[in-house]
């Protein structure tokens, strides 16, 4: 991974539908080589795909909020399970299993207060081996996800 590289995987993250072209011109290289270096990029696994940045409040989704669930039971099955339902539902943007006071970390949408409260009610704390779940609502978004800091990587 040198210079051109991570280059190229900034400008990637910022803008998934920029010109190899300008990729290129931006690096130097021409059009072929800067194509087969995202491709490397691509087949390695470093770039896994490409996505639209869609804005939530234009979709209806206005509420927002972090739930923290501790299992009741640390039983294979129970993980297995609740992992395999939180899936299953679509309000949960992402789901990371956590160390500390609490095991899973979720950051959940829901087009209002209410529905949000319906969501933790009705669909999370119904899955078999629900301990305890602790919300915390949105205010703001203060700083975006802009994709991960390819400056701060550990990477040869």
């Amino acid at each position: 991974m040198d210079k051109i590289d991570r280059h190229t995987l900034k400008a990637l993250q910022k803008d998934g539908r920029k010109k190899n072209s300008e990729l290129a011109k931006e690096t130097g290289l021409a059009p072929s080589t800067m194509l087969d270096r995202v491709k490397k990029l691509e087949d390695k696994g470093i770039v896994q795909g490409y996505r639209a940045v869609v804005n939530p409040e234009k979709l209806g989704l206005k509420a927002q909020g972090f739930a923290c669930i501790s299992l009741d039971r640390h039983r294979v099955k129970d993980i297995e399970n609740l992992e395999n339902k939180i899936k299953e539902i679509p309000n949960v943007r992402a789901c990371y299993h956590i160390t500390g006071r609490f095991d899973y970390l979720l950051h959940v949408v829901a087009p209002d207060l209410n529905d949000l409260g319906e969501l933790v009610k009705s669909r999370l704390a119904t899955i078999p081996g629900m301990g305890k779940i602790e919300t915390f609502l949105v205010y703001a978004e203060v700083k975006p996800d802009q994709g991960w800091p390819i400056d701060a990587a550990d990477i040869p």
